[in-house]
């Protein structure tokens, strides 16, 4: 420990803040004072004891972590955090390109400090959208008012910002009217000499747009530059679920694709002397992420140690960065981007080797140009195999699925990412001296970058390739795979592999077939975070799709269709049930059947025309799709029973299985009167948030139904439960999947 106090230490270190701030667990100043105070007494008592002067080394960095964030919520977050819910004049300047919305654009700014801001601090703003774009360096005069974000849809929203150094949100003030009370704009001269590597990067994406196709392009700038926001929902969607997603976020692999870059050009000695300027330069136009960040600072200390003829120790550079990040700003520890740049990297240092020389073995009698071949894909395999053994317990934790198709797919791009990264430095650099450069250039690199989409494309299309949560038979064929690798490396000649290994093929293949023959079995009930509208999709894979409404307040319910049905490789919806013909319910009707294929649309009976659904009812009226009205019972399928009733004149109820009514439609008194002349139970009811108003008629509809779990649509925070009846909510988990057995 005493020769790599890093390696012990800053992995204690960062565990507490991860309790303290991800659990939101932390202890009061007074408190962690004193405790590394005891500490350090009995360290100073036992330290001729070897192991017991370990565990204190270990728990005094655990107490120092959270003395530290408890000295820096006070001192920093907790001045800022106090203007929350005030109105205020500020002052700001531009940390970075803004983000355009539909009706405003959100930036980063950084606060002047005036007679009501006591001290500079960045702050989330969303700001009027203005005629000439807004850039980094400009600055603007605006009355915001200031607020903690909050966590609607399983999203801690004010942690996530806080991992980037904002600890409180803003938007401008609007008048009556809708426009801004306040809001001036002085622009920059770009001058500074911080603005230079934004304005490089904005440079290189125009360039880029301007000499390749929009999908190759948009590509191109998040490979090189880690700029997502051209990728459309199509590319996005694939390159995560065929395991690609870390190509477009800028770590290590593209810092290593400079730095041979360098090398190539200059040799190794000055070759390391220019990447380091080149390094130095590339994290801020990259966004100064924390995995970029933390492969800049791993790289500069091996090129340092690389000058002065010092080996540097991977481990101990590693934790360095991880510490140099958490003092700048230990709720760092918070950022996705963190955790996985640095589980996957601790991954490689410690078992990429081992793995790639147990591979090599079995090639030990091939030719040279074969070993040299295997040599290459050996490395690509044990480097997606380590990394993915540390990162599958985070995206478990934050998303809930991992994809099992990376090694694939990263073996088939394998090498044209480098192309790819490598030809569009060369388009930047060549293409600022003239436009027919860039097109040369832009002509070879196209077919590389096309390449990688259709893979991700392909890759992505093939079914069973995410493994859930919730998937008990994969994530044991996971365990199993990961183990056989781990006992390969470190106990090879103690295993009879002839015997072992199809024992291991033979339960991954039965893993696997019972795992889809669970997953055929099943049907699927989800519910899409969409406020107090509603949008409930009923899919077994992959055959039938049946939504119930399209409405949602937050977001367009047609996009969110959209995207689920592009992860979950459905093309066009079987049966879409309107419940009621209103915003309610069918507020994105006429973009669902323009851009989605429906084969047949159910409405209620009775659907009056007012001013509020008259568009709704003439786009019914000009469909092709068939339109089918129901004004008494209907069962629409077998496996799952899906049952429409109707509740009063154009609104319906829908049964699924049995085991979830729906009855978002009705108000609460229209409820109450079908259900004195009808019989229903469920031990799932949907309900929306108003009809939680009178709570008498509630509590007897509950009784009535027989309920055991409500699911309310909701567009703010609701009650954990009624009257002993627990309450979901996508509006607080995000969006709800519960699995059933067919009927």
């Amino acid at each position: 420990m005493s020769r790599r106090p890093l390696v012990f230490c800053v992995p204690m270190f960062a565990a507490a803040l991860y309790v303290a701030v991800m659990l939101q667990k932390s202890i009061a100043l007074s408190a962690s004072l004193l405790f590394c105070a005891l500490c350090l007494i009995s360290l100073a008592v036992f330290f001729e004891k070897r192991y017991l002067r370990t565990i204190l080394l270990l728990t005094l960095s655990a107490s120092m972590a959270l003395t530290f964030l408890s000295a820096y919520d006070a001192v920093f977050v907790s001045p800022i955090r106090a203007l929350h819910s005030q109105t205020l004049n500020i002052t700001g300047t531009l940390c970075q390109d803004p983000t355009i919305y539909d009706d405003c654009q959100r930036a980063e700014l950084q606060i002047e400090p005036s007679d009501n801001v006591p001290r500079a601090f960045r702050t989330l703003c969303y700001l009027p959208l203005t005629e000439e774009s807004l850039l980094i360096g400009d600055q603007v005069e605006l009355q915001a008012k200031f607020y903690l974000s909050g966590d609607a849809e399983g999203f801690d929203r004010a942690t996530f910002q806080a991992s980037s150094g904002c600890f409180i949100s803003s938007e401008f003030v609007k008048d009556d009217n809708g426009r801004a009370v306040r809001f001036s704009v002085i622009k920059s001269s770009g001058k500074a000499v911080w603005q230079y590597p934004q304005r490089i990067a904005r440079y290189c994406k125009q360039i880029i747009s301007e000499s390749l196709p929009e999908r190759e392009g948009s590509l191109l700038n998040a490979l090189l530059l880690g700029d997502k926001s051209g990728l459309s929902r199509t590319d996005s969607s694939a390159l995560r679920k065929s395991g690609l997603s870390h190509l477009v976020a800028v770590s290590g692999l593209h810092v290593g694709f400079l730095v041979a870059f360098c090398y190539l050009l200059f040799g190794r000695r000055w070759g390391t002397v220019l990447s380091v300027l080149v390094i130095l330069l590339f994290i801020p136009m990259a966004g100064a992420t924390p995995s970029v960040i933390r492969a800049g600072i791993m790289y500069l200390v091996a090129a340092g140690g690389f000058l002065l003829r010092k080996e540097a120790d991977s481990l101990n550079s590693l934790f360095l960065a991880l510490l140099i990040l958490l003092l700048s700003n230990p709720y760092a520890i918070a950022s996705l981007s963190l955790q996985l740049s640095f589980a996957a990297t601790l991954g490689l240092i410690l078992f990429s080797g081992k793995l790639q020389c147990s591979i090599m073995r079995l090639f030990s009698g091939a030719s040279r140009p074969m070993r040299s071949t295997m040599r290459f894909l050996a490395g690509a395999v044990s480097c997606t195999i380590c990394a993915s053994l540390f990162t599958m317990p985070i995206l478990f934790s934050t998303f809930g699925y991992v994809s099992v198709l990376s090694l694939l797919s990263n073996l088939l791009v394998v090498g044209v990412t480098a192309v790819c990264f490598i030809g569009g430095l060369l388009l930047c650099v060549f293409g600022s001296l003239h436009a027919s450069f860039a097109i040369g250039i832009a002509f070879v690199l196209r077919p590389f970058l096309s390449y990688i989409l259709r893979v991700a494309e392909l890759v992505s299309s093939i079914p069973f390739g995410l493994i859930y949560w919730e998937d008990a038979f994969g994530i044991a064929a996971l365990f199993l795979f990961f183990a056989t690798v781990w006992i390969w490396m470190y106990a090879a000649t103690k295993v009879r592999w002839r015997v072992v290994l199809p024992c291991v093929i033979l339960m991954l293949i039965s893993l696997t077939a019972v795992g889809t023959f669970v997953q055929y079995s099943q049907y699927q009930v989800t519910y899409l975070p969409c406020g107090s509208g509603q949008s409930i999709l009923i899919s077994r894979a992959p055959e039938k799709l049946t939504v119930i409404d399209c409405s949602s307040t937050r977001q367009d319910a047609a996009e969110l269709l959209e995207e689920w049905m592009l992860w979950h490789n459905f093309d066009h919806i079987d049966t879409l049930i309107l419940t009621a013909v209103d915003k309610g319910h069918a507020r994105s009707l006429p973009d669902v059947i323009d851009r989605i294929p429906i084969e047949k649309i159910i409405i209620p009976e009775g659907c009056k025309r007012t001013k509020h659904n008259g568009a709704y009812l003439d786009k019914l009226d000009q469909t092709a799709v068939p339109v089918n009205k129901v004004s008494d019972t209907l069962q629409i399928s077998d496996a799952p029973k899906i049952s429409l009733f109707s509740v009063t004149d154009g609104k319906l109820g829908v049964q699924i299985g049995s085991h979830t009514l729906v009855l978002h439609s009705p108000t609460q008194k229209q409820l109450a009167a079908y259900l004195a002349d009808h019989s229903l139970t469920a031990p799932n009811i949907v309900l929306n948030q108003g009809q939680t108003s009178e709570i008498d008629l509630l509590r007897q509809a509950c009784t009535d139904l027989q309920a055991e779990t409500i699911i309310l649509q909701a567009g703010s925070h609701t009650m954990r439960q009624f009257n002993g009846i627990p309450i979901l909510s996508p509006y607080q988990t995000g969006e709800l999947m519960l699995n059933y057995k067919k009927d």
